[in-house]
């Protein structure tokens, strides 16, 4: 498989349906708000996340993979609970087991409130939130690795803007 082509550049919980974060890596988090009369923040990931696996063609025994550089933001988020144990060390950096969608109430017409919760390989982060968006930084380039390196991936980012 030569190239790969990306649907889009911006995905929502609209999407959330045909999209997955098994083995995604999380570079860091940070809370934001951008507006000063808000009570509410957004929690934003910084990930790599994996396109499409592909399966090894022979003499290969390896997958390799489609990966670009994400910004997960989700909206308006409160009610979070945190649960990580690294008693291990922190020789890495926190691997995404799934990502579940919990449950989908509407607030008021048309506002929907959604619960979340990561469940990472050592630990979850749960929490709700008015929705998300999953900002693609860079083209998805094939790798022998679900993980870029920084300088693939042109650092740790936050950044909301797409290619």
């Amino acid at each position: 498989m030569k190239d790969y082509k990306l649907e889009k550049t911006i995905w929502t919980e609209a999407d959330y349906e045909g999209m997955g974060w098994h083995d995604a890596n999380i570079y860091g988090f940070v809370f934001h708000n951008d507006n000063a009369d808000s009570a509410t923040t957004d929690l934003i990931f910084d990930i790599d996340y994996i396109f499409k696996w592909v399966q090894p063609v022979p003499p290969k025994d390896n997958f390799s993979f489609w990966v670009a550089p994400c910004t997960l933001r989700f909206e308006n988020t409160f009610a979070l609970e945190i649960d990580i144990d690294r008693r291990g060390g922190l020789t890495d950096m926190f691997e995404v087991a799934d990502l579940h969608l919990l449950s989908k109430s509407e607030e008021k017409e048309n506002k929907w409130i959604y619960e979340w919760v990561i469940e990472l390989q050592d630990g979850r982060i749960a929490f709700k939130a008015t929705g998300f968006k999953q900002i693609v930084r860079q083209e998805p380039v094939l790798s022998d690795s679900q993980v870029l390196t920084l300088v693939q991936r042109n650092g740790i980012s936050f950044s909301q803007t797409p290619f």
